[in-house]
């Protein structure tokens, strides 16, 4: 539950409609002061308690402080309604100046007030020594990277300009107004909040989305300059120009020169390193990807809320977006948060994400990258790529193992899940599977076919047992002593006769009469004309009688082939 209190006064409480703010809303954003806008009644029993730029106005939401800060702004309409905006704790360090004062290792604060961090705390002091105790910092947890200057000057800047200029602009962190102990600290650090538990998902919470592609920063080439104008000329190998350029970068964007200046650099082979290092930054697109979404939090009291700086993670496979569980450099930064305390539903979440890289394609594939190895981690999504056939899924570790090079432990871990020692592998891609999911595999079954265990089968009672033939094997038959008897019926009413193709003349009877000779031995005969009758042909197995009759045969060709489609199999040893 919001409430909101003006020095220690009730100005917004939802339990007592005397004590009700119309329209209450703050905006946070990272390294900006942030603002409170309300309107409140004639009628309201506080009004009077606000004094611009004196008050202290506090949001709470529980016992969670949301936002300090002070009134700057007010003004009423026709109806009376009075209109106040608050500007944030930050913007105390309007309030003071900075003096003409050199600091850095080349002036007389050498040793005590020379890098950046030992500078930033000067500043505070400085600010504190000018303000009232209530506009007063102590300087907390500094974690920026420590960088030596030789010489930063200041002359009469507001202490919030000088710092946003020559601090926020070129170290990267966020200045955080936090409370411990009653004490109002101030904070440079490079992760502002928490890593959040709460997920931004599409279909749930995520509202829209936005890329955002920068390139007037790109720079191709470079002209680095050292202290006392020392140059890169004698390090630059054998071209012994003052400059450094990227050859891809060229072709892409053309030449595009500037001068760097390395202050503290007075070696050309470290001026080389570190020109270098700005080009490799400098080449780089930076894509922006910017989300709003709504906090589950305002909904749902279970589920943890979202806070100004979180990083966290964005699930949407629509617009190419999977953070990675346990990865946070694929989460995404709260940049920004809008709270409604009247209607909290409609609080509002910006995040966002730079991807810096040479061309707009390859931050794609970074994407792509990141949503294929989010499938591998993402439970939900492993759901749906189990549907995938075996080859799909062989694709996607390949390409998981040509964008990120080596394969995590945790890829590592779902491929034994899915391929364990044991599994058996079909392609008709000749390939070996280890180069595509590691481990050792073997050729298996070669010109076999499979079949499933029977454990009530004696032939097939055991995985990897192997039996059959594509060959029909020599055997016998034992034929015992036996006739086939086979009725034959004209079924003619007229008369017919039978030609009987005979040798000799010595069956010469009767019952034949002869047509002709063919030869010296060969008689051909016709039976007498005779009514419709039927004739038995009996047979008998010969000289075979109780005898076996032996049939061999040649291993020539195959026989007994069901219908097959060859292809690889491959079965995993270790």
């Amino acid at each position: 539950m919001y409430q909101v209190f003006c020095d220690g006064k009730v100005l917004h409480d939802m339990r007592d409609e005397n004590y009700m703010l119309l329209s209450p809303k703050i905006t946070q954003e990272l390294n900006k002061t942030g603002n409170f806008d309300f309107e409140i009644l004639s009628a309201h029993p506080e009004i009077r308690c606000i004094e611009k730029l004196k008050s202290s106005v506090a949001v709470y939401d529980g016992d969670e402080l949301l936002y300090a800060g002070r009134p700057t702004t007010d003004e009423s309409d026709f109806y009376n309604f009075g209109r106040v905006t608050c500007e944030g704790e930050l913007s105390f360090l309007l309030d003071s100046v900075q003096r003409p004062h050199d600091y850095g290792s080349q002036t007389a604060e050498a040793g005590k007030a020379d890098t950046n961090i030992e500078i930033f705390k000067r500043l505070v002091e400085e600010h504190n020594g000018q303000v009232e105790e209530e506009k007063q910092f102590a300087v907390g947890i500094v974690d920026i990277d420590s960088e030596t200057i030789t010489r930063l000057s200041t002359n009469y800047e507001k202490t919030w300009d000088f710092i946003n200029s020559n601090f926020l602009g070129k170290y990267e962190g966020y200045l955080r107004v936090r409370y411990s102990g009653g004490i109002r600290h101030l904070d440079y650090v490079r992760q502002y909040g928490k890593v959040s538990a709460q997920e931004i998902r599409f279909g749930e919470n995520l509202l829209d989305l936005k890329r955002h592609i920068k390139a007037e920063d790109i720079v191709t080439a470079i002209i680095p300059v050292g202290k006392n104008n020392v140059t890169v000329k004698t390090a630059n190998g054998h071209d012994g120009t003052d400059y450094i350029y990227d050859t891809a970068a060229v072709e892409l964007y053309g030449w595009i020169y500037e001068k760097v200046d390395f202050p503290e650099v007075n070696d050309p082979d470290t001026l080389l390193m570190k020109a270098r290092e700005e080009l490799r930054r400098r080449i780089n697109l930076a894509i922006t990807i910017e989300l709003t979404a709504t906090d589950l939090h305002m909904v749902d009291v279970d589920i943890n809320g979202i806070r100004l700086g979180d990083l966290v993670p964005c699930i949407s496979r629509e617009h190419g977006l999977l953070s990675i569980p346990g990865d946070v450099s694929t989460y995404y930064l709260v940049s920004k948060y809008e709270v409604n305390l009247d209607n909290p539903g409609n609080n509002k979440l910006t995040l966002g994400r730079t991807v810096s890289t040479l061309t707009g394609q390859m931050a794609n594939a970074k994407n792509e990258n990141s949503l294929i190895r989010g499938i591998a981690y993402n439970a939900g999504i492993l759901a749906d790529a189990a549907n995938e056939t075996a080859n799909q899924a062989a694709n996607e570790m390949e390409l998981i193992k040509n964008e990120i090079g080596n394969v995590t432990d945790q890829v590592d871990r779902l491929i034994n899940k899915v391929y364990p020692v044991g599994s058996i592998y079909l392609s008709v891609n000749p390939t070996n599977p280890s180069g595509i999911f590691g481990g050792r595999w073997e050729a298996w079954g070669v010109g076999r076919m499979p079949v499933g265990v029977d454990a009530s089968d004696s032939y097939f009672n055991e995985p990897g047992k192997t039996g059959g033939s594509k060959w029909l094997q020599s055997h016998s038959h034992t034929l015992g002593n036996h006739t086939h008897s086979v009725n034959i019926n004209t079924n003619s009413n007229g008369a017919h006769t039978h030609g009987v193709y005979g040798k000799t003349a010595a069956a010469k009877g009767s019952t034949y009469r002869t047509l002709g000779i063919a030869s010296d031995h060969d008689i051909i005969r016709q039976t007498v004309s005779a009514g419709a009758h039927a004739h038995n042909v009996a047979g008998s197995t010969g000289g075979n009688n109780g005898k076996t009759s032996d049939h061999n045969l040649t291993k020539g060709s195959a026989h007994n082939l069901p219908p097959y489609i060859a292809c690889y199999m491959w079965k995993r040893v270790s």
